[in-house]
């Protein structure tokens, strides 16, 4: 290359810089957020490692150890967010990268909690364009589009949340639809989605569901909610098909399907009330794991049933200080030749009663009493009761 081609090129290089906006210039805005938890919790029998699973850790009165008490301190359920934003032709982008320390250690590492740190772990990675008529689209890691996240989720000091509930973070792509009704009765949202599926990797060994392999169908999702500032309802769907490959190189599958109806009320203003209601087969993994996706029975998939409710009620004390009750219950249908019977777990209860005050601007504080009631399909029961404290920084 002689000096006169080298200096065309350093020229046009030049040129592009120019065109190019500053950082300075740039619309883009990041930001960080988060809060710092410091969970103590007492239960008067051995539910495992904090985080439980929820009330399917509640341990049956067969349970050898089921008298154990515990007191729990515990900080890893503090997160840290970054967010960004921008507008691109009247086009709004928004985005979010959370990640927590929520995660299970090994048994043989006990230090891996307190003084070697817990493991960091993504909770959601995505991003969303809105644009000016109506039309989003959001692809990365967020809450499964079955879930009813805008409509009746209590407000707990529990991670976990009450029997019932549908509570997943999922890979996917949405595309969604929101349009204002007439002045005064709020927005209706129309969303559609596909997401990762999971069946437990019931078949070859050699796929790792958990990485997102294994599944050839995805999950289809759809969801309609009229959001109001008086009330919201929404009613959610979801169908997939659940495959496995046996070790002889056959394979068995299965229809999934869910379809969930959320809806919470604010008529007289200090009090809210809420409930969701759900059926579902072989959707499991979106339901809080409180039962399996299904079981391989000889050479056929045979899904699990279950049909599961929440409700609930909060009541605002002051603009800073709320009273909040939960009730769920969830139940299995049974698969005897899959052997999901005896001593299998077919129901879970819950109830969440606490008190949550936030203070000084960045602070919040709660106190919440906690029962989970268990039940097998052979008659034999369980409990477990909890006083859980919690204190949140919010920055």
């Amino acid at each position: 290359m002689n000096k006169w081609a080298a200096w065309g090129l350093i020229s046009l290089f030049g040129v592009a810089l120019a065109g190019a906006p500053s950082p300075a210039e740039a619309e883009l805005k990041v930001g960080v957020s988060g809060y710092v938890k410091l969970d103590i919790q007492y239960g008067d029998k051995l539910t495992g490692e904090f985080p439980s699973p929820g009330p399917s850790s509640t341990p049956l009165d067969t349970d050898l150890v089921k008298d154990n008490q515990q007191t729990i301190i515990d900080a890893r359920q503090s997160r840290l967010r970054a967010t960004f934003s921008d507008e691109v032709a009247g086009v709004k982008l928004s985005g979010r990268i959370e990640t927590d320390f929520f995660t299970r250690d090994a048994a043989d590492s006990p230090g891996l909690a307190t003084s070697n740190s817990a493991r960091l772990r993504l909770r959601q990675a995505f991003a969303r364009a809105d644009h000016p008529s109506g039309f989003f689209l959001l692809a990365g890691q967020y809450w499964s589009l079955f879930m009813n996240s805008e409509v009746a989720q209590p407000e707990l000091v529990d991670f976990n949340g009450p029997a019932g509930q549908i509570f997943a973070r999922q890979p996917q792509l949405r595309l969604g639809y929101k349009t204002p009704l007439a002045p005064g009765l709020g927005n209706l949202l129309f969303e559609a989605g596909v997401e990762k599926h999971f069946t437990d990797n019931l078949g070859d060994a050699a796929v790792v569901e958990s990485r997102g392999e294994g599944q050839t169908v995805p999950l289809f999702a759809g969801k309609i909610t009229w959001l109001h500032p008086r009330f919201g309802i929404e009613v959610a769907g979801a169908i997939s098909e659940s495959e496995v490959i046996l070790a002889s190189g056959a394979d068995a599958s299965e229809t999934a399907w869910g379809v969930q109806v959320s809806a919470q009320a604010n008529i007289i203003d200090p009090l809210t009330v809420f409930g969701q209601f759900h059926v579902q087969e072989g959707l499991g993994r979106v339901l809080n794991g409180d039962f399996a996706n299904a079981f391989l029975v000889a050479t056929s998939l045979e899904n699990v049933e279950t049909v599961g409710w929440y409700a609930g009620a909060s009541f605002k004390v002051t603009p800073e200080t709320s009273i909040n009750g939960v009730f769920g219950w969830h139940e299995a249908e049974a698969i005897p030749a899959a052997g999901f019977t005896g001593s299998s777990l077919e129901k879970h209860q819950s109830i969440h009663l606490n008190i949550i005050h936030k203070f000084w601007q960045r602070w919040q504080a709660g106190l919440e009493y906690r029962r989970f009631d268990v039940e097998a399909f052979d008659g034999t029961e369980g409990n477990v009761n909890f006083i859980h404290g919690a204190l949140w920084f919010f920055f």
